[in-house]
């Protein structure tokens, strides 16, 4: 159970009514026993056992006044609000439980407060902090390296007001990273957005174009799932066996996250009860279809790379135009996207609403039945499944004559049955030796002639 820190109602309202000011009475969740989270600091100048809290400060007065800021939003401007850890009375002492103190700063130590987090709001929030943390250091990070760019543009520093600009982004970027954003992350993310904002104006005010600006991820304080699931930008995963990026999605096409998600709240309004639809993924894989292959402007091979599709085996379906009352009309035969590396996917995909609709073979291979071709290139190794020795040299019966008379009765005609004697005798014809006529008189025989 949590442990809050102790203040009044009176103060409490003062400070969720926006008591920013001086004089405002409060009581901060920092204003603790230093020696509670510095034991062996100073010992023997201190004292054991001794309030030291006001000693401590005889030197370190401002030594949490950063976290101190951002964790209440006191003293900061109107965009940044008081945590929500804060309205609920939660005190340092409690995420900060000391077992971080020992552990290395990075992985270990976020380690350790993430076991924090999970001892009061489960095994759903392992991930939360993690994410937010490596959101957080890339954003700051990209907001100061914008504003230093701006620091450093000598056209902004001959001109006043743009120059006060200037430092008061900087002074909104150092907050950020003097308090650690973690403490407040939408408050933190709101001074980052107006520190890029504010470098902008001081360009305008100079009359002159506007760098481009870092992307800082969803605006929390506009997609409010980006207040819990900071940082999904940089998460990638796999739907419906693609691969699938964040980032191509909230970022670059501004997609809201309730385009994809169910907008069920995390709780269904009965305490402690958490809602299963919260988050549910509510698009299927075919629904993809209504952004990617109808609106979407992007090059095919952006999200289907050659690579993976050369390992894609895929099959299509050829028309069939046979003669014998109830024969098939078409014919599933495999295809193989390796061996078309080189055509362009909107010759076969040629319906982007329908993209598993596909351009017929025979608009680019209508001259495939021709002297010495492979017939099981297209049509496999499962001809003879189809054909009987009864009917196999009188191919007219079924197919159509101005096919058929395109062929030879050569030993690739031969093989498109018999398979499995490719390698007898590879370097002769089939014909002379087992039919005792050459491939011209197979030939009249495959057209309909004597057997």
């Amino acid at each position: 159970m949590l442990r809050p820190f102790r203040i009044s109602g009176l103060v409490m309202a003062l400070a969720l009514l926006g008591a920013r000011g001086a004089g405002a009475q409060r009581v901060s969740p920092t204003d603790v026993d230093c020696i509670t989270c510095h034991p062996n600091v100073h010992a023997t100048m201190v004292g054991a056992g001794e309030k030291t809290a006001v000693r401590c400060r005889t030197c370190h007065a401002q030594a949490h006044a950063p976290v101190d800021q951002l964790y209440t939003g006191v003293g900061t401007d109107s965009t940044v609000l008081p945590d929500k850890m804060y309205l609920a009375r939660v005190a340092c002492r409690e995420c900060h439980t000391g077992a971080e103190r020992g552990a290395a700063a990075g992985a270990p130590r976020t380690a350790a407060l993430t076991r924090a987090c999970t001892s009061c709001h489960g095994a759903r929030f392992e991930q939360m902090l993690p994410r937010w943390s490596a959101a957080m250091t890339a954003h700051t990070q990209a907001a100061d390296a914008y504003v230093a760019s701006a620091a450093a543009d000598p056209r902004l520093a001959a001109q006043p007001g743009a120059r006060a600009r200037v430092a008061a982004a900087r002074a909104s970027v150092s907050l950020v990273t003097a308090g650690n954003g973690l403490h407040n992350v939408p408050g933190a993310d709101a001074l980052l957005r107006t520190a890029v904002r504010t470098v902008g104006d001081a360009y305008r005010a100079a009359g002159l174009p506007v760098p481009a600006a870092p992307a800082l991820g969803p605006d929390p304080a506009i997609e409010a799932c980006a207040y819990c699931h900071y940082g999904i930008e940089t998460v990638r995963g796999t739907v419906a066996g693609r691969s699938f990026d964040h980032a191509d999605h909230v970022l670059r096409a501004g997609v809201a996250c309730t385009q994809c998600h169910s907008a069920a709240n995390y709780f269904t309004g009965t305490a402690g009860q958490v809602d299963p639809r919260h988050g549910h993924t509510t698009v299927s894989a075919a629904s993809c279809n209504d952004c990617h292959h109808v609106k979407s402007t992007l090059a095919c091979t952006t999200c289907h790379q050659p690579g993976a599709l050369a390992a894609h085996a895929d099959s299509a379906t050829l028309a069939l135009r046979l003669t014998p009352a109830g024969a098939p009309a078409s014919r599933r035969v495999a295809f193989r996207h390796d061996a078309h590396a080189a055509v362009a996917c909107a010759s076969c995909h040629t319906d982007r609403s329908g993209v598993r609709n596909v351009a017929a073979c025979t608009t680019c291979h209508e001259a495939h039945h021709e002297q010495a071709a492979d017939c099981t290139a297209c049509h496999g190794t499962s001809v003879r499944s189809f054909h009987t020795a009864a009917n196999h040299l009188a191919c007219t019966q079924c197919h159509a004559r101005q096919t058929v008379q395109l062929l030879t009765g050569n030993r690739t005609f031969c093989l498109s049955c018999h398979v499995d004697r490719r390698d007898h005798h590879p370097a002769q014809e089939c014909a002379p030796c087992h039919m005792q006529m050459s491939p011209a008189e197979v030939q009249a025989r495959i057209l309909g002639g004597r057997r």
